[in-house]
């Protein structure tokens, strides 16, 4: 964002401050090796400060690849569906600093090899103790007849592109006015996603909005926000923006209200408008 972050809850609160400080011990750890490597310069000992040197970047290295694991599966946990990380972030940070602190005891203090094996197996060790490895399996939700797991997944990450396109877009403009409406705009799209979590059968119903509406918020955002950047905007740009806009959140909230009614004839015919309202504008 800085990304515009929608927080529901004291329990939301909560974790985010768990996992926004989780593994931040993990760049503490390295720093008697750091302290040792500076001394090591002083004294002149070249190969010595090499070697330190080195083990105090391959635990930075490690800590900052486990954060990343870590925000991913923040993430992760606050979806009902979301699909398990492709890439192990964890796992490699534990491999990482278990081979490193190793290296580092065979070869910056006179331990054996067994003795540096074992310190290296209590590393990873004491690395999965304290934040365990990656989620390996998707999350599915409670699903229904009608859709699959997998189209649920599907449809929510191309909307969060969509969404994260608009916060994106938004940075680069400096009107407070349109500001402020897609401030609201993101945030009931992401509200309308969560209804779609809630309970999967309105997936079928929401998915024209979500390919359409979402997407047309998007393009549009991002053409004015690029034209923005290049050149000074002309009031007539100005003024057809701010009426994109308001139908924009106008019908994002009639979609989440017929979402919980139940009512699809008048969403569809309000999204054909606005369809035919961004050709129009020429947007």
């Amino acid at each position: 964002m800085s990304k515009i972050k929608r927080i529901n809850s004291t329990s939301d609160v909560v974790h985010e401050v768990r996992y926004g400080l989780k593994g931040v011990l993990l760049y503490f750890l390295p720093m008697p090796v750091l302290i040792a490597a500076i001394v090591s310069l002083v004294q002149g000992n070249f190969w010595k400060t090499i070697i330190l040197g080195t083990s105090f970047a391959g635990f930075t290295l490690a800590a900052v690849i486990a954060r990343y694991g870590l925000k991913i599966e923040s993430s992760f946990e606050r979806k009902k569906f979301a699909r398990a990380p492709g890439t192990p972030y964890k796992t490699v940070a534990a491999l990482i600093l278990a081979i490193t602190t190793g290296l580092t005891a065979y070869f910056a203090t006179p331990q054996s090899i067994f003795s540096s094996v074992l310190m290296g197996g209590a590393a990873l060790l004491g690395f999965m103790f304290s934040y365990g490895l990656d989620p390996r399996k998707d999350k599915t939700g409670g699903i229904s007849l009608g859709v699959t797991a997998e189209e649920v997944i599907d449809a929510l990450e191309a909307a969060e592109i969509k969404i994260s396109g608009l916060e994106t877009a938004r940075r680069n403009i400096k009107n407070l006015e349109f500001k402020r409406r897609l401030d609201r705009i993101i945030n009931k799209a992401r509200e309308i996603l969560k209804v779609i979590e809630d309970d999967p059968r309105d997936l079928q119903r929401a998915r024209k909005f979500l390919k359409v509406y979402l997407s047309g918020a998007e393009r549009v955002t991002r053409k004015y926000a690029q034209t923005h950047q290049r050149e000074a905007t002309t009031d007539k740009l100005d003024a057809n923006f701010s009426r994109v806009l308001e139908s924009i959140e106008e019908t994002f909230n009639t979609q989440q209200t017929k979402l919980k009614e139940n009512d699809r004839f008048d969403l569809d015919v309000q999204i054909e408008v606005l369809e035919t309202q961004l050709k129009q504008e020429g947007m």
